[in-house]
């Protein structure tokens, strides 16, 4: 079994959890309580949300770049713009997460299926997309001090006066048979531009927010309990745990609603049976292949190499729920500060 340093792991908390702008901390006030044990506190904390006032503050800096953006450009097709992240479903771990601003390319889309209706012959799309990035860094770099465009996707901003990051991610429309049917935004995708290679990714970010919102709620937050647990866990992890936060959510959505419904107290019941369904993810390799990606439409733990990493994750979170049991079970002070935390 790991052997977990929990006082290193709960300053780790305290650091993601504190706003250096407003001199503010999101722990909660029975952090300090002497009444509950450092593991104990670290299993209840690693599964608390972020509070939505300083998630206003991501969305603030998102907006204020889409502002900058339109005031600047001159192109000749208009834009549209989404948000995503983890901050759009609640899962976040930190006060700074970053923040995904869909820039997307509008006036013509890429269908499943050729259509008639769709037949753009005014411009090449890819020269339209590089134009759309090019402008873009052009009016960032004169406004932000810190501007990275090495990603192959997207550019990175540093907002200093919020200290918030915020990633402007370009892309195309995709208009699925489903969303021509329905025009239900959960069936309209984008196609996500790698700029080194021109190839084109396609991708439900709509559909991957309301099912994993959806889930939280059917839940009473308890699968997005599990997914902040998980991202702490593999934040504080040595060695590090090499899964992405899209496979460590797509772990959480595979387990059944009854498992991991939550109520006062249950952080305990929601870690094991996170920890049963890494066992099956380990010991089946075909349970594990068929796991969906909350969009349904991925397979984010098919390949061999996340068994390992799987196992890592495992060893750290037993031995968390193994430490914090022994401390539950054998108080009613304990049980009674939890219910209250």
């Amino acid at each position: 079994m790991a052997n977990l340093n929990y006082s290193r792991r709960l300053q780790n908390l305290q650091d993601r959890k504190f706003d250096r702008e407003l001199n503010e901390s999101l722990i909660s006030k029975s952090f300090s309580s002497k009444d509950i044990p450092d593991n104990v506190k670290y299993l209840v904390e690693s599964m608390r949300p972020i509070d939505q006032k300083y998630d206003a503050r991501t969305y603030d800096a998102a907006a204020r770049v889409q502002k900058h953006l339109e005031s600047g450009f001159d192109l000749h097709f208009k834009r549209a713009y989404e948000n995503q992240g983890s901050v759009m479903t609640k899962t976040n771990i930190k006060v700074h997460s970053d923040f995904d601003l869909l820039t997307i390319v509008e006036g013509y889309y890429y269908s499943e299926n050729p259509d008639p209706a769709n037949s753009y012959i005014r411009s090449n799309p890819n020269d339209d997309i590089i134009e759309l990035r090019q402008q873009a860094l052009k009016i960032l770099k004169n406004i932000y001090d810190e501007v990275d465009d090495k990603g192959e996707k997207s550019i990175s901003i540093f907002n200093k006066s919020l200290n918030r990051k915020v990633d402007i991610v370009f892309c195309f429309w995709f208009h699925s048979d489903k969303y021509k049917e329905t025009n239900n935004k959960f069936y309209k995708g984008v196609y996500l531009f790698k700029f080194p290679t021109k190839i084109k990714k396609k991708d439900f970010p709509f559909a991957t927010i309301t099912n994993v919102n959806n889930k939280g709620d059917r839940t009473e937050d308890g699968s997005r309990r599990g997914i902040r647990l998980l991202k702490n866990l593999k934040a504080d992890s040595d060695p590090k745990i090499k899964l992405s936060s899209f496979q460590l959510t797509s772990i959480v959505h595979a387990i059944d609603d009854n498992l991991i419904n939550y109520s006062a107290g249950e952080e305990l019941k929601i870690a094991q049976a996170i920890s049963g369904e890494l066992q099956m993810l380990i010991n089946d390799g075909f349970y594990r292949k068929r796991i969906k990606s909350p969009n349904g439409l991925e397979n984010p733990l098919e390949n061999e190499g996340v068994v390992s990493e799987l196992r890592k994750l495992k060893v750290d979170l037993d031995a968390l729920i193994e430490d914090s049991a022994r401390e539950i079970l054998s108080s009613s002070i304990i049980k009674k500060a939890i219910l209250t935390y």
